[in-house]
């Protein structure tokens, strides 16, 4: 049969508006929904009673060696044990336990000589282990808030002198020889939490020992 110019145009225009019909019915596959992010997600879920928190960097640490160390014996490189002095508390909770372990590093020594020259050393506090078993990074200089980020602010070596953990006055002749300079237990020395740090936790401070809840 043969069809006419004009209705062979209606007729191609039909079964096009009748395709484009066809498609728009069709309906689109729907995305599968995301999952809602929650904060148990990002981290493993805390202990129960556990808290996290935050110990500010420049937190007081007061600290004593285990292992003793002397100017006469020491080398630069030397590393050294010692433990946390006393509970360091947050909020009433106990972040740095008393007895904690950690290490030191010897960064500078100078022999005794002659003419009462005493001998001294340069330590440098590395870090001490919070109650969640994790390093908390000290320093022996305290850094503001305004410095934690900021390179080179301080030295973190703490010198030690005869003159100041020993008797002074003791060389009266320019003969005798110093006094090697030993720092042991009995010698607490003064750290700081290096940057601010978070510490999970759930050991409360006893209220009896006059630490606030």
């Amino acid at each position: 049969m043969k069809i006419k110019p004009g209705l062979g145009v209606l007729v191609a225009f039909a079964s096009v508006v009748l395709c484009h019909g066809a498609l728009e019915a069709q309906p689109l596959p729907s995305a599968s929904p995301l999952p809602a992010a929650s904060p148990e997600s990002s981290s493993s879920p805390l202990p129960a009673g556990a808290h996290v928190i935050t110990v500010p960097g420049g937190t007081s640490v007061t600290v004593a060696l285990t292992d003793k160390i002397s100017s006469g014996t020491a080398k630069v490189g030397d590393t050294f044990g010692l433990k946390a002095a006393a509970n360091v508390v947050i909020d009433g909770y106990i972040v740095i336990a008393k007895d904690a372990g950690g290490q030191g590093e010897v960064l500078a020594v100078e022999r005794a000589g002659s003419h009462g020259h005493a001998g001294s050393l340069g330590v440098q506090i590395n870090w001490v282990y919070a109650v969640s078993g994790e390093k908390v990074r000290l320093s022996s200089n305290r850094k503001t808030n305004e410095g934690e980020n900021k390179s080179g602010v301080s030295s973190t070596m703490t010198i030690l002198s005869w003159a100041l953990l020993g008797p002074i006055g003791l060389f009266t002749h320019n003969w005798v020889k110093g006094h090697e300079l030993e720092i042991d237990s009995t010698h607490p020395l003064q750290a700081y939490v290096d940057n601010t740090v978070h510490v999970v936790t759930a050991k409360q401070a006893d209220s009896e020992s006059g630490f606030a809840h």
